[in-house]
């Protein structure tokens, strides 16, 4: 068993879930569905369109990566701790649904941004056709309310597992780092709220590089990993 886990890449935790549940099935089903519309195109009607596909294909990997990462991090938690029960099943299922009514758009999302920083408006067809400058915080609201939520959930099911480490069986390691995912997940949260904040409180010619500070979830998970590590040294002198 030792050797299965470590294989995985998990040196924090031990791999608990080993069958795959109904409750992952369904799952996996929604996040192929998901990956399957973000990746349907309109057929190339002329040679100018296919030589265009170039930007279809940057703005698919945009939001093949944002699903196959929120798909790492859910396959990743029911390998740790194997919960199938009725609080699991909701959150999960709320997950899911939050999947399914934000693929479009982040699909409109990322064509857009693909678009803006490759040449692809022009001044016939300029950027405010499809989005203007008061529109923006109101974009930061959309797609910040959907990470606020995804994480927000992520960390209502790693603290779910805390509240369950002894019947999972839980070593101190495993629960100092279930701990990390609970301080990451409301760590991005937060963000998530301090970024629209700001992009209504700042002026609108500011608005658009308000999403910038997403990369500040470096600094959040470096900051969480010590918080767990210092837990961890009195444990282990």
């Amino acid at each position: 068993m030792s050797r299965s886990y470590k294989l995985r890449g998990e040196k924090n935790f031990q791999w608990r879930g080993m069958d795959v549940s109904r409750i992952e099935n369904l799952s996996d089903i929604v996040f192929a569905l998901v990956l399957a519309l973000a990746a349907t195109q309109s057929i190339p009607k002329s040679f100018d369109e296919l030589t265009g596909l170039w930007r279809d294909a940057l703005s698919l990997a945009a939001c093949f990566g944002l699903i196959i990462f929120l798909w790492r991090t859910h396959h990743v938690f029911f390998r740790r701790y194997d919960l199938q029960d009725s609080a699991v099943s909701t959150l999960n299922a709320v997950l899911l649904f939050l999947l399914l009514a934000y693929i479009y758009p982040l699909m409109f999302m990322t064509e857009f941004v693909v678009k803006l920083y490759t040449g692809g408006f022009s001044a016939e067809s300029p950027p405010s056709n499809v989005l203007t400058f008061a529109q923006i915080k109101w974009l930061y609201l959309i797609y910040g309310g959907f990470f606020a939520a995804v994480f927000g959930l992520f960390a209502l099911l790693y603290a779910h597992a805390l509240r369950h480490a002894d019947e999972i069986g839980l070593n101190t390691r495993e629960r100092v780092y279930t701990r990390y995912e609970v301080e990451f997940a409301i760590g991005v949260l937060a963000l998530s709220v301090l970024i629209i904040a700001c992009a209504f409180a700042l002026p609108t010619a500011l608005s658009p590089f308000v999403g910038m500070a997403y990369s500040l979830m470096g600094l959040v998970a470096w900051v969480c990993g010590m918080r767990a590590e210092s837990r961890l040294k009195p444990e282990e002198t």
